[in-house]
């Protein structure tokens, strides 16, 4: 309900124009000053922009918030709130990994709660300027305690005047320090790149432009909330106490949405990307939060072409965020709830790109586990928090299931597909544990999962929230890996080969259910730049599951076969509707099948089907197109199309000698996670 006016204010004359931003004649709304967003109200009377856009009731009843200085007083014990875990359903349990390589159970990892209670404390922000007066970079505990900044520290220093900002309220300190930027000479971020941003609105238009941020917020942003959309949506308004914003990334922001979901219209894109990388240099000689944020714009384009330029680009960006101290849990420090938010989405934002980077291209990541300790995203975490609406809150879960599962990948990583594993590889009866501890860790994901977010997908349940496909697709990818690694390496027999063989090929069939379920409606949204690698290790998963199979199991050799077509024809399907996923996957699995074509049929035929089709034109003259024998081939008649033709007969042979031999020395090609371009 708006404010009612008291009768004092009654008498005062007013006006129907709409307050001037910034007056404070009328305070911001309770849910405004709740989450520390700007409160635009345009027409006196009426609800803010934000809580009319939710459908909330804008309401002026909440005592005046507790103001600090730079100083704040001793006696703080300000914590955050935090939705406790969901309970664990193990009814709702559908395929169980751990079923699947053994039935015994470990303890599962236990998950932290936030800490109760609320936050009405005012902060001033690390991220809110763009000077060498701001305190941005990072100082951990052994710097502070070898210099001289230590008795500043204990003498109560930090305040107004010192170059150092401590905002920690815990017993470890954050230390933030002033540095200057070191241009030489050159005007840089925000002034030196607004010539940029106007570049890009000039060459886009002004209206695609606007249309362009609208579709990156309603997509990526959901799906990946590497921005905060309050405050993004009031630089764009240029509101005042909206801080300052570098136009690079709002340059950075069009070029990745056209990119990415306009791909008709990715010369453009081309343009605009020379003028960002160019920017972004000198970004990093001031890095700000909005650094790290263009950085990842580069990132999440779909596809994912140049694998070398990124992983650099990655690992650029991870040192900058060591350099602003993202890598430090901040959920007690004295800083605005956006601001520690935004801080835990970005670190995750860059350990879920290097984990499944390190997985897909067998390098080494660039963050471990024992680098940092901030705890997974929850859905505090969110510009709403708890009172997110329906579909921005699947897609917020969707992205918390991403770091769930990357923390997942990084144990198989790290056990199996480092250095140190390929020299001296876990023996049993260690292996096994450890493959049943981490099956137990799938499991337990798999009860965490929302029902809308959980598989197999049903129509009526289901959601298609922006996040919510790749987020299940990296699910199977993570089924599919686990199931790999119990095969073992090529030749080996350690283990029950028929049983493990119907499990590897039940988590096969059940990533082609999952795409065979897919519509042109899925295609569009976000999708996880990995996402094609995790289909293409399915598809290599099916033919190591034909291969062993061979002549000792030829109903297994049959069904994978069955199941491999299937997957291609979904591939193909999804080719045909310009579906990048299926674009990034098709060229590898090519690639992969080629190596096979001249000695294995089965090969040629998947090959076949993946083939695009010939055109017509240049394979007939014109008589022939005229021809009614020739019906057929027009799609009229009842000839059947080449391009789908199977030698069904010569399809499941058996492998003679040369085969079998081809496919052990061409193991490392689904054995690796490295799949060369």
């Amino acid at each position: 309900m708006p404010r009612v006016p008291t009768e004092k204010e009654s008498k005062i004359p007013t006006t129907n124009e709409p307050r001037k931003i910034g007056s404070k004649k009328v305070r911001p709304c309770d849910n405004c000053r709740r989450q520390k967003h700007s409160c635009h109200i345009t027409i006196p009377g009426k609800p803010c922009t934000d809580c009319a856009a939710r459908n909330k009731e804008c309401t002026f009843i909440a005592p005046p918030l507790k103001r600090h200085c730079k100083t704040p007083p001793r006696n703080t014990s300000s914590s955050i709130a935090g939705p406790s875990s969901r309970p664990i359903n193990r009814e709702r349990r559908i395929h169980s990994m751990s079923a699947l390589i053994r039935g015994g159970r470990l303890p599962i990892m236990a998950e932290e709660d936030e800490p109760d209670g609320s936050d009405d404390a005012y902060y001033d922000s690390l991220d809110m300027e763009y000077d060498d007066c701001e305190e941005s970079h990072y100082l951990g505990p052994s710097a502070i305690a070898a210099s001289s900044l230590a008795a500043s520290l204990s003498s109560g220093g930090g305040g107004p005047g010192q170059r150092f900002r401590q905002v920690s309220n815990g017993p470890v300190p954050a230390l933030f320090v002033r540095n200057p930027a070191l241009l030489y000479g050159r005007l840089g971020p925000p002034e030196g790149t607004q010539p940029l941003l106007q570049e890009c609105v000039e060459l886009v238009g002004q209206e695609k432009a606007q249309e362009l941020t609208q579709l990156f917020k309603e997509t990526t942003l959901l799906a990946f909330p590497v921005a905060n959309r309050m405050r993004l949506e009031a630089v764009i308004r240029r509101e005042p106490g909206s801080g300052t914003y570098s136009p690079t990334f709002l340059a950075a922001l069009m070029s990745h949405a056209i990119y990415t979901y306009r791909p008709m219209e990715r010369a453009v894109a081309t343009i605009m990307w020379k003028k960002v990388l160019a920017a972004l240099e000198d970004e990093y000689r001031l890095p700000r939060l909005v650094t790290l944020q263009t950085t990842m714009m580069i990132l999440l384009c779909n596809p994912h072409e140049n694998h070398a330029q990124n992983s650099m680009a990655l690992g650029r960006a991870v040192g900058c965020a060591y350099v602003l101290g993202l890598h430090v849990e901040c959920i007690k420090w004295k800083l605005p709830r956006w601001e520690r938010s935004l801080r835990r989405r970005l670190w995750w934002s860059l350990i879920i790109m290097d984990t499944w980077r390190s997985y897909i291209q067998g390098r080494p990541p660039y963050i471990h586990p024992t680098d940092h300790n901030v705890s997974l995203p929850k859905m505090w975490d969110a510009d709403w928090g708890n009172e997110t609406s329906d579909e921005p809150r699947q897609s917020m879960l969707s992205f918390i299931g991403m770091a769930k599962l990357t923390v997942i990948l990084e144990r198989i990583t790290s056990n199996f597909h480092t250095l140190q594993a390929a020299v001296s590889p876990p023996r049993d009866p260690y292996r096994s544990v450890l493959l049943e501890s981490i099956a137990n860790d799938l499991d337990a994901f798999q009860d965490w999962l929302d029902p809308q977010l959980d598989l197999p997908i049903k129509p009526k349940l289901t959601s298609r929230a922006p996040g919510v496909r790749s987020m299940q697709v990296a699910h199977l990818g993570l089924k599919v890996a686990l199931i790999r690694l119990t095969l073992g390496e090529p030749g080996e027999t350690s283990h029950d080969l028929e049983g493990t063989l119907k499990a590897a090929l039940k988590i096969g069939k059940e990533l082609v259910e999952f795409l065979e379920t897919l519509d042109p409606v899925d295609y569009q949204p976000f999708w996880f730049p990995y996402s094609a690698f995790n289909i293409l290790n399915g598809a290599a998963l099916l033919l190591r599951i034909a291969v062993k199979a061979n002549t000792l199991y030829p109903m297994i050799n049959l069904q994978s076969g069955d199941v491999l077509i299937r997957l291609v024809t979904v591939i193909k399907a999804g080719y045909i509707s310009s579906w990048t996923t299926a674009i990034t996957a098709k060229t590898h699995l090519e690639l992969l099948l080629k190596s096979l074509e001249s000695d294995l049929p089965l090969a040629q035929s998947l090959l076949s089907i993946l083939a695009d089709p010939p055109k017509v034109h240049d394979a007939l003259s014109q008589d022939q197109l005229l021809d009614p024998s020739m019906t057929g081939v027009m799609g009229t008649g009842t000839g059947s199309n080449p391009e789908w033709s199977l030698d069904i007969n010569n399809l499941f042979a058996p492998m003679t000698d040369v085969d079998q031999q081809l496919w052990s020395s061409l193991g490392w090609l689904w054995d690796t996670q490295s799949m060369q371009s």
